[in-house]
């Protein structure tokens, strides 16, 4: 009986670590197809700011000796680009996906302020309406593929925390 015993117990704990990895593996592999949706969603809303207007007939003091307004969206997007890069190789790494929520902070800030100056430019906006319902469906998809990856992340920390 004791013989049975000790064949038993590293078996059943030779098919669970195995169980478990696998688990694991298939967590990690949700997380990066989460990651790609993110990605592809991001990858549309840096489109948009490729499709911005010129800058070249701001008045420079609106400016008010800043970057232009478009500029500035521009440039936060380049910064979300380069994280992005970053948070692709490893989507798992808490700095980088903090550095990319950052990013996505920025550009989100900087299209606030454009639109708001944009708001007291009495001919108009500068941004075509289409432009900006493109840019709020955009933002509606990014949030809901974030969510997706959060969920995918925190399915994976549990996991993580159940081994032993």
């Amino acid at each position: 009986m004791t013989t049975l015993l000790m064949w038993l117990l590293p078996a059943v704990l030779l098919f669970w670590s195995v169980g478990a990895y696998n688990r694991l593996v298939r967590l990690r592999g949700e997380v990066k197809s989460a990651f790609a949706s993110v990605e592809a969603e991001f990858q549309r809303h840096l489109q948009l700011a490729q499709d911005l207007p010129p800058d070249d007939g701001e008045d420079p003091a609106r400016a008010r000796g800043s970057a232009p307004v478009w500029a500035q969206v521009r440039a936060a997007t380049d910064q979300l680009a380069s994280t992005l890069a970053g948070a692709r190789a490893r989507p798992l790494d808490p700095q980088g996906i903090e550095a990319l929520r950052t990013a996505t902070d920025v550009l989100a800030m900087a299209w606030d302020r454009a639109e708001r100056e944009d708001a007291h430019d009495l001919g108009g906006p500068r941004l075509p309406e289409t432009h900006a319902a493109v840019r709020a469906q955009v933002l509606a998809q990014v949030q809901a593929a974030t969510q997706q990856f959060n969920d995918a992340v925190t399915r994976y920390n549990r996991a993580i925390a159940q081994f032993p």
